[in-house]
């Protein structure tokens, strides 16, 4: 029984392989019916192609030998196959007016305001049946030419057409930047200047402006297909400027002012001062423009006017370019809010300033820390700011929407008081070895809340709080000398 049972389960194996086989062997059988019915398709699909191929290598013997043109060529839309040089010149000059004289170009706008003629010449415009013969006579003949095949395949795909005509494409633009130069205006806002204590309105202009890719294209088509009957034309673009004159006008006076204290002595600083100043002023902020004071001082470099000078840098005062721009900022920032504009962005420094007190300063750095405001208003706003020999002006003037009896004034309130850190000391190697020296004084830090106390007639009507400020705490620091020619630092700070 168990050898019954042995030979019956090989029976079933080799049942199991045979249908294996049987189902690789179907398997292979249609995969190769396929691919030999994919080279028969693609043999017959090529069978146009060889067939030219042989039919040229036939024919090129005589073809070269008797200097004629091949079949699928054309010249200027003819049929020139078979023809030699001298034939296919007479014959497309029987069928060409090769006459240029009084053909006139006419590129107009639509509106008919514009309108410009230009002649062949103009455009270096000639025929040239000689040039073309001798090209179409060579192409597809040199099998050992680089581009044989190329141009072989060019004319499997279709004909080949050679132009008679040519023309200097370069004069043609040229034209047609004249024609562009004469009619592009610039659009151009409104705009404001005061002179002699009056202002006066810079009226805005409508830009005008015209496609002239589209306008060459034009050409090229017409002279291309000789069309000399028909007109170019175009059209005129306007472009409206974002703001018009009655942006700019209604300004009743100033809306706001602020002047800062600065004491004299600092060349640098004082240039700094001036050239913050001059940055800002007459500068005018349309409605609902956003202002930034960082977009007008930037780059903070020697080429764009600003000057070493003290300013605050890791909680002490250290020559850097631009010192002093912030005292501009600062009383920009206080003119502000005096003309009660929206404030949209401002940063308070990091230890209180000379010029300032708590929550009336607005610190610039880089990029990153900006004084910006909104033009909320629906009349332009005018910034006009210099410097005396005490004070850093700033007057905003724009229409006064409030009452005569209104007046402002601002006051800061005490938040809290922060101590600084444990002292620290760092080393120093420029020092001599045992000797000290005190590099920072430590302070306390500080928060302020800056409030708008508004009087209607010499009465408080409403108290609104303007901003919260927060000065740092600095820690102490004293250098201990290493003499060592290297410097190391024993806390970070």
């Amino acid at each position: 029984m168990p050898n019954a049972k042995r030979k019956h389960k090989s029976q079933r194996r080799r049942k199991r392989q045979h249908s294996k086989r049987n189902h690789f062997n179907r398997v292979l059988s249609k995969t190769i019916l396929v691919f030999i019915i994919v080279i028969i398709a693609g043999c017959i699909a090529r069978k146009p192609i060889m067939s030219k191929y042989y039919q040229w290598k036939i024919d090129q013997p005589k073809v070269a030998q008797e200097n004629v043109i091949l079949d699928g060529i054309l010249i200027d839309g003819k049929e020139v196959n078979g023809m030699n040089y001298e034939k296919a010149v007479n014959y497309i000059n029987s069928k060409v007016d090769t006459n240029t004289e009084g053909n006139i170009i006419t590129i107009k706008s639509k509106d008919g305001k514009y309108t410009y003629n230009y002649t062949f010449q103009d455009f270096d415009l000639k025929y040239d049946i000689e040039c073309a013969v001798k090209q179409a006579l060579e192409f597809a003949k040199d099998p050992t030419s680089d581009n044989w095949w190329r141009q072989f395949k060019a004319l499997e795909s279709g004909t080949v057409d050679f132009g008679i005509m040519s023309y200097n494409k370069a004069k043609v633009q040229s034209y047609i930047n004249a024609i562009s130069d004469k009619i592009t205006v610039e659009a151009k806002d409104a705009g404001l200047k005061r002179v002699n204590g009056q202002f006066v309105v810079t009226p805005s202009q409508t830009g005008y402006t015209i496609d002239k890719e589209a306008i060459l294209n034009q050409v090229y088509e017409l002279i291309d297909k000789r069309d000399f009957g028909k007109e170019v034309t175009f059209d005129i673009k306007t472009t409206e400027p974002k703001h018009k004159d009655a942006d700019v006008t209604g300004i009743t006076g100033i809306i706001g002012s602020y002047s800062s204290p600065y004491k004299g002595g600092d060349a640098n600083r004082i240039q700094n001062l001036k050239n913050g100043c001059a940055k800002i002023n007459s500068v005018v902020v349309y409605p609902n423009e956003v202002f930034s004071t960082n977009d007008h001082f930037n780059p903070c470099t020697e080429a764009n006017g600003w000057a070493n000078a003290g300013t605050i840098v890791n909680g002490k005062i250290e020559d850097s370019i631009g010192g002093g721009m912030c005292q501009v900022s600062s009383a920009l920032y206080m003119a502000l809010l005096n003309a009660e504009l929206k404030i949209t962005e401002r940063y308070n420094h990091s230890m209180k300033v000379g010029y300032a007190d708590y929550g009336f300063d607005a610190t610039l750095a880089g990029d990153y820390k900006d004084l910006k405001f909104k033009n909320d208003t629906n009349c332009a706003v005018f910034i006009e700011s210099y410097l005396t020999s005490t004070n850093v002006v700033v007057n905003i003037y724009g229409k006064e929407i409030h009452s005569a009896g209104r007046t402002l004034k601002f006051h800061n309130k005490f938040i809290k008081e922060t101590p600084p850190d444990d002292p620290v000391t760092k080393e120093d190697s420029s020092l001599p070895v045992g000797t000290t020296k005190l590099d920072v004084t430590a302070k306390n830090g500080y928060t302020y809340e800056l409030y708008k106390d508004v009087y209607e007639n010499g009465v408080l009507k409403e108290t609104v709080k303007i901003n919260t400020s927060t000065y740092l705490p600095r820690r102490q620091v004293t250098l201990i000398g290493t003499g060592t020619g290297e410097t190391t630092t024993s806390a970070q700070w």
